[in-house]
């Protein structure tokens, strides 16, 4: 398997904990990394930058691709970002698959892309992003003049990957290869696509952690690697599964969990099997009072709603192919 597919594709498989948002009143509005995203993206992790940056298991997930690390922590040192104290956001995305063959630096960190967002201070990331890296061209990306920021330039066994960051004015941030950074400017943002816009809504939009998988490519180039996974058995027809994370404020107080699946009238019908034995799974080990899931359905969208114990979610994690995926809470508590 690929690195970034290493990386990204386990804890986009990650569904196991998030808030409650759903409403049949009014449609909650999209994350803004969804909004902002590549359409081709076919897996997204995402966090608020200190939760995401200071997680062990995320940071093990990070280490899995040196070369996206180095970009990302070369791009944090020298805008001189202290993830600790930010309230932004910090997404990656799997933006394709990479085929037989293509196991080269190049072709590898042409699939992998890291998005920067909401930030509490926009105008200083800029102003430390032009004062630390050198400007290099720009990038057309959702009708505007992106300029380009020279990150780092790799050469390895005789092959180049040039890492360069895209911003524009409001604080929004990419960095990857160049290939990859080309997906922004070719493609419809995530948010614009139908089933996926479904999904996204019936996920809360401030939830510490998020994600996203898009079932049927994925499957298609990773199955063998999800044989004992839940993951394999979703229907045909589910085109769009968003995810949603809130730990609890104690390390033994319950996860909150959120999962959204949207796709065609018929995939969504054939769907319920699945959730029960997602459910099943975590009913295999006795819950707290009060965490009996919640169903919402559609005709095109499914919604789950639960909350679940610490070894609740590492059953489930096992079932859905991340044994050993944990979001308890870190040492000294989450800040509100």
């Amino acid at each position: 398997m690929r690195r970034p597919a290493a990386l990204l594709f386990p804890a986009a498989v990650a569904l196991t904990c998030l808030p409650f948002a759903f409403s049949c009143r009014a449609k909650p509005r999209l994350p803004a990394w969804v909004q902002a995203a590549p359409g081709d993206s076919l897996a997204a992790v995402s966090g608020e930058a200190g939760w995401m940056l200071a997680h062990k298991e995320v940071q093990s997930l990070i280490s899995r691709d040196p070369m996206v690390e180095r970009a990302l922590d070369l791009f944090l040192q020298k805008a001189h970002i202290n993830p600790r104290s930010e309230t932004g956001r910090v997404t990656f995305h799997l933006i394709g698959l990479p085929s037989k063959g293509e196991e080269t630096l190049q072709k590898g960190l042409e699939h992998a892309l890291i998005q920067l967002n909401q930030f509490k201070d926009p105008v200083a990331l800029i102003g430390a992003l032009a004062e630390s890296f050198p400007q290099e061209g720009s990038l057309r990306i959702q009708g505007r003049d992106w300029p380009l920021y020279v990150i780092l330039d790799i050469e390895m066994k005789g092959m180049k990957a040039h890492i360069r960051a895209a911003s524009d004015e409001k604080g929004q941030v990419w960095i990857g290869s160049l290939d990859a950074l080309n997906h922004l400017a070719a493609k419809a943002n995530l948010g614009s696509l139908p089933d996926a816009a479904l999904a996204a809504e019936w996920i809360n939009p401030k939830a510490p952690f998020q994600g996203y998988l898009q079932p049927e490519p994925l499957l298609g180039g990773l199955r063998k690697h999800l044989e004992e996974s839940l993951v394999k058995d979703l229907p045909q027809g589910v085109t769009a599964l968003f995810w949603s994370i809130t730990p609890g404020e104690g390390k033994d107080d319950p996860v909150r969990f959120e999962l959204a699946l949207a796709g065609s009238p018929e995939g969504i019908n054939q769907v319920s099997p699945w959730l029960q034995r997602l459910v099943a799974a975590a009913n295999a080990i006795q819950g707290t009072p009060g965490s009996a899931p919640e169903l919402l359905q559609e005709k095109r969208r499914v919604g789950l709603r639960c909350a679940l114990t610490n070894e609740q979610l590492k059953l489930v994690m096992e079932k859905l192919g991340q044994p050993g995926f944990s979001f308890s809470l870190p040492q000294g508590g989450r800040k509100a």
